[in-house]
């Protein structure tokens, strides 16, 4: 019977691990996603583009947007 919990106890730690490496390659990926829309709306901002295009385009917020450019600035 010990045998038997300890095999689930280690089973359901892979799985745990598992889980744990596929969330956080989703996270990463999700992060990548948004961090190339935010370089790309900074070189709208840099190419004079109107907000509201930048905005359509990129998915990104108003407030993302006008924080880069505050940053440009």
């Amino acid at each position: 019977i010990n045998s038997i919990r300890g095999e689930a106890m280690r089973e359901g730690k892979e799985e745990g691990i598992e889980e744990g490496i596929k969330k956080g390659m989703e996270k990463g990926r999700k992060e990548g996603i948004k961090e190339g829309k935010r370089e790309d709306a900074k070189m709208m901002l840099m190419e004079g583009l109107d907000l509201n295009m930048i905005l359509k385009i990129t998915g990104l917020t108003e407030s993302d947007v006008l924080e880069l450019k505050s940053e440009l600035n």
